[in-house]
């Protein structure tokens, strides 16, 4: 069990890692839409929406069965083996859907550049899985903290001075890059050997194990994105951006589940192993009570202070997009909830279980996107998004309740 002075580290490290990241993805919205315009903030939300979904691939989702691998069924070799070989897929993949949906084209360049920003999230992520494996989440906290800032400060002081959006993100691939290096390695080096061991049948055993958390995350993605997706088919780039903004605190309390919850992975693990079930589902019982506080709260602020706050930072006037902010916002505290019954059912070791739950309403999302979006415009898609998060939450719990009663 981790000590509760560790577990503090973990938390404020993970928190600040946490924070910082979704802070990124805020202020670099803020700094596009402030001094390019609406037009080109819609270009970026939707490469920066296509690249997340490519970053499933390069995680693999392999750090919840990493980080609770506590018998080390894999090694650290095996480990990095496979996530070479998923990268590897993952930028394949991005320069390939890059250049056939746009051509040589300005969107497809910055896709493939943005995506390229994400291969270092995805990369760096091994790292990170092994030191929470050892109880050191801190460590993972603080490098990929320190990561994201370099990466923000050049993104942001290269896009003031050219005001060019390529130009920037070229800059801040070369401060990841650097970052990376300087933050994650030489703590890795202490801890293991860090030579990939490219054997067949570990590397098969490993992603056949992670296969339906991957295909689970990879439809899960599809289902938060599905609304952008259908504005960028049916709407103009400026609703993408006004979508992307509304979205934006919705993402405040989807990232409180994994500062509950990612200290306590080994916890959860440690307790399912020894069979104590009443402290287990106490834990997921807790993160969720955390949720609906959130949320609620979450609820109260957005309607007083959500629309003039957000158009004043973000330099768009969002009058009469109250309605859809609060909906995104009950959508967020699903999401949150279903990201509980997920570590619960990983925890469990019933990947399976987690893939029929994203492909159920994945399925759902594809039949409802276009419709939805083409009958009520933003109004859809964020009545859309709530409802898919809300059906998904019910699924997993459903299946949690189910498989721990069996």
């Amino acid at each position: 069990m981790t000590s509760s002075a560790q577990l503090k580290r973990d938390y404020i490290w993970n928190t600040l890692g946490s924070v910082m990241n979704a802070l990124a993805s805020v202020v670099l919205l803020i700094l596009v839409t402030q001094i390019l315009g609406a037009y080109e903030g819609g270009v970026f939300s939707i490469a920066f929406a296509i690249a997340q979904q490519f970053q499933i691939v390069g995680h693999y989702e392999m750090r919840p069965y990493q980080a609770t691998d506590v018998e080390e069924r894999f090694s650290f070799g095996v480990y990095l083996a496979s996530r070479i070989v998923t990268c590897s897929l993952m930028m394949v993949g991005v320069f390939l859907y890059a250049f056939y949906s746009n051509g040589l084209s300005f969107e497809a360049v910055l896709l493939a550049l943005l995506a390229s920003l994400r291969f270092f999230d995805a990369f760096e992520d091994v790292f990170h899985g092994m030191f929470q494996q050892q109880g050191r989440l801190d460590i993972a906290g603080k490098a990929f903290f320190g990561r994201v800032c370099a990466m923000l400060v050049s993104f942001a002081v290269v896009l003031l001075v050219s005001r060019n959006l390529l130009i920037a993100c070229i800059a801040s691939l070369g401060a990841s890059l650097i970052a990376f290096i300087v933050l994650n390695v030489p703590e890795a080096k202490r801890r293991s050997t860090l030579r990939p061991v490219f054997s067949a049948s570990g590397i098969k055993s490993l992603l056949v194990a992670c296969l339906p958390l991957f295909l689970g995350s990879f439809l899960l993605m599809y289902v938060v994105n599905a609304p952008r997706y259908g504005i960028e088919s049916a709407m103009s780039k400026e609703f993408q951006t006004f979508y992307s903004i509304l979205f934006m605190p919705a993402m405040v309390i989807n990232l409180l589940s994994g500062f509950v919850f990612k200290p306590l992975l080994n916890t959860l693990a440690s307790l399912w192993a020894r069979g104590d079930r009443r402290a287990f589902f106490g834990i997921l019982a807790k993160g969720l009570l955390v949720v609906i506080g959130v949320t609620a709260a979450a609820l109260l602020v957005g309607y007083w202070l959500g629309i003039p706050v957000l158009s004043f930072i973000y330099g768009i006037d969002l009058g009469g997009y109250r309605p859809e902010l609060m909906v995104l916002l009950v959508g967020g505290g699903f999401n949150a909830a279903a990201v509980i019954g997920y570590y619960g059912l990983v925890t469990m070791r019933c990947q399976k279980a987690v893939l029929v739950g994203y492909g159920v309403t994945a399925l759902m999302a594809f039949m409802a996107v276009r419709p939805a979006i083409v009958a009520g415009g933003l109004w859809g898609a964020s009545v859309l998004y709530t409802c898919l998060m809300a059906l998904l939450a019910l699924i997993l719990f459903a299946l949690v309740a189910f498989l721990a009663r069996r």
